[in-house]
């Protein structure tokens, strides 16, 4: 299994899950912060650690997004590898336009780079994507595919008005040239949720959620995801903890900072 695929909860799914909604949304936080991850055992693999920071800044008509990552993994042998992952995006606020930068990395050498932009004429219409890593590409999403920003707001709105299931295709340039189906499963929401980590001012009185995540990118026939993960999201579009699969490792990230950002001046 690739690496890209071995990440696709820990890129794909973490720049939207950390995303944040509309600037209609008065409560949300641009912010900055940093997960430690603690994996267990599994397979060939023994366990490891590793570090997250994400970054997401108001940027006047878009919101411009920053994720970073690597995991140390130790093998039975006892052998160290480092598996590294960053993305770097801009979404408009609007819903038309999004411009996406991956690179991966095994060992220090980069293995993968995926460049590319989405525009369209609505928020919710199909969408030209036009791209030049790995390679020149230009391809059409169906109507309905959500950007990172969108599909948060989609759950964070799910979960305002009651709803236990939100289904969505969603595109963030990290997974091939098409959309990914993503069920999401909402569970009861509450306010002062506590932690498994550090207590931050900015998410007291905050309202919450779990939510368990289940992504299709092939095409089973039994209809198993390809992976799954759980997180907490806030309101204000932090989400407080994830915890998702690497191969047949588990990894749970905790958040262990948390900076509120200023918007620039517009």
């Amino acid at each position: 299994m690739s690496i890209r695929h071995k990440l696709c909860g820990f890129g794909l799914v973490w720049a939207m899950a950390l995303s944040m909604a509309c600037p209609a949304q008065a409560d949300l936080l641009p912010h900055r912060v940093v997960y430690s991850l603690d994996l267990g055992s599994g397979g060939t693999l023994t366990g490891g650690n590793g570090l997250m920071t994400f970054e997401i800044k108001d940027v006047c008509d878009g919101w411009a997004m920053d994720l970073k990552a690597e995991i140390a993994l130790a093998g039975e042998d006892g052998e160290i590898h480092r598996l590294g992952w960053s993305q770097v995006s801009w979404e408009s606020k609007d819903g038309k336009r999004y411009r996406y930068f991956t690179r991966e990395l095994s060992d220090g050498q980069e293995t993968a780079r995926r460049r590319g932009e989405a525009r369209r004429e609505t928020p919710n219409g199909p969408a030209k994507v036009v791209a030049d890593l790995p390679e020149q590409a230009e391809f059409t999403l169906p109507e309905a595919t959500l950007f990172p920003v969108q599909h948060t707001e989609a759950l964070i709105k799910g979960d305002a008005a009651g709803e236990a299931y939100v289904l969505a295709n969603l595109f963030d340039g990290s997974i091939g040239n098409s959309a990914v189906e993503v069920g999401t499963a909402l569970g009861q929401g509450t306010v002062d949720w506590k932690s498994p980590g550090k207590s931050f001012p900015d998410l007291k009185g905050v309202r919450s959620f779990p939510a368990a995540l289940a992504f299709y990118i092939g095409s089973s026939a039994e209809g198993v995801p390809d992976t799954e993960q759980s997180m907490r999201l806030y309101s204000n579009g932090v989400v407080g903890s994830l915890t998702f699969t690497l191969g047949d490792l588990k990894v749970h990230a905790i958040m262990d900072e948390l900076t509120a950002l200023a918007p620039e001046n517009c």
